[in-house]
């Protein structure tokens, strides 16, 4: 292009003309002195002034709130022939409107033209970028003092987070987790999965409020904590984001746990309730069914219990009740059910039982810990357990049955103590 320009002038001439004459952009030629020699139509059109308006000033009146000695030091940077490339500046218009121009000068030095100059117009461009500052610091205000941890990640780093948010990943500055991943300051046994679920819910947002997920993290020291965790896209720093607002919920769910723990296992031994027993033994029997498995239950009663409780106090018969539960838990497969439906009253359902002989092997281990000596509260305690066993399918076909079955062969062990006997 250059080369064309060069070997035929006129074709040149035509083309500098026709940007001269039709560039969005405002040119103008400068003096040595300063004043605006020549300019072409957008600069007219952009500032208002016209080039007879403006011979003979100094500085020229667009120059909104330049003093004459700033002006000068402009006239010198380029008069020592260096160029002023895109800087950020206002002009006055002549009907007194200001814009945001970005200014070029590009230094000439030759006869009367020291340089040319170039504005363009970012007047537009500025409000945006003002009023996204502006929505920022709202926003940095809104989020400063929420007790939720909020923190703004772009293509997984982090570009913001809120005071609670630094305090969250166990920092003391925002500096400190600029830039980086929220995965280096917590942890999760599923943090891909949590990521997907984050991206799939900012992905799909619709303008409604997005469903929480609730996950265990780890966080620093190693501490476990639950949290509820929600993802919104949102525009930041003119970018679109990834908003995620954790909050803490280990108090809430530590309650719901305990009030579960309560509604399903018995409060002095921790172990199944009656409900839960129940619950777990129907689903243990449907399954078995289906893969054609036996099941074993064990109805059981401390002998004495209540000649222990009338004649030591009750703390010393709670205690003999927390200790029998733990002897029961201690001797058998990790899969059974122990549950306590009465006073002292307990039921064992043996899972996947090869037959009679294996229950067998079960209730004689389980009679031979169970008749050790007690040490409770400096008393030396000696008492055994009746066991009355039902089989599944044998025995009956559901909860009901099995347990009544259990409970009539439970009674003729009594009439002995320290027995236990299979339904028959």
């Amino acid at each position: 292009m250059t080369s064309l320009l060069l070997d035929n002038p006129k074709i040149g001439e035509e083309a500098l003309e026709l940007i001269w004459e039709n560039t969005n952009d405002a040119i103008f030629l400068i003096g040595q002195d300063g004043e605006i020699l020549y300019a072409n139509p957008t600069f007219t059109d952009l500032l208002g002034w016209t080039i007879e308006e403006m011979k003979g000033l100094i500085p020229p009146p667009a120059l909104h709130t330049m003093t004459k000695e700033q002006h000068e030091a402009l006239l010198n940077t380029l008069r020592e022939g260096e160029n002023i490339n895109y800087s950020f500046t206002k002009r006055m218009c002549k009907d007194g409107e200001i814009l945001d121009i970005l200014a070029t000068y590009r230094q000439i030095n030759k006869g009367e033209v020291l340089a040319v100059g170039m504005y363009k117009d970012f007047t537009e461009q500025m409000e945006i970028q003002r009023q996204l500052e502006e929505s920022e610091v709202c926003y940095r205000k809104l989020v400063e003092f929420l007790p939720e941890a909020i923190i703004v990640q772009n293509n997984h780093h982090i570009v913001f987070a809120n005071p609670a948010g630094v305090k969250f990943l166990g920092q003391d500055s925002l500096k400190y987790i600029i830039g980086r991943s929220i995965w280096e300051f917590i942890d999760a046994e599923n943090k891909e999965s949590i990521q997907h679920q984050l991206t799939d819910m900012v992905v799909k947002s619709d303008g409604a409020k997005p469903t929480p997920i609730i996950e265990r993290l780890v966080g620093f020291e190693n501490k476990d904590f639950f949290a509820e965790i929600t993802a919104i896209p949102m525009v930041y720093n003119a970018e679109s984001v990834m908003q995620i607002l954790f909050k803490d919920i280990t108090a809430r769910k530590l309650y719901e746990e305990e009030l579960e723990n309560l509604a399903y296992h018995d409060s002095l031994t921790g172990i199944r309730n009656r409900l839960s027993f129940n619950e777990l033994m129907g689903r243990s029997i449907l399954s078995a069914s289906e893969k054609g498995e036996k099941l074993a239950l064990l109805y059981m009663d401390l002998d004495k219990f209540k000649e222990v409780n009338d004649t030591l106090g009750h703390d010393v018969g709670d205690e003999l009740l927390i200790q029998f539960a733990n002897r029961l838990k201690n001797n058998v497969r990790g899969n059974s059910i122990i549950g306590r439906i009465g006073s002292d009253e307990f039921l064992i359902l043996l899972k996947d039982i090869k037959d009679s002989q294996s229950v067998k092997q079960v209730a004689l281990r389980l009679q031979k810990t169970l008749q050790q000596t007690y040490q409770i509260k400096g008393h030396f305690i000696n008492t055994t357990a009746s066991i009355g066993i039902s089989i599944f399918p044998k025995d009956g076909m559901s909860s009901e049955i099995l347990i009544n079955h259990a409970d009539q062969v439970l009674y003729l062990a009594k009439e002995t103590r320290n027995q236990f006997k299979f339904y028959n």
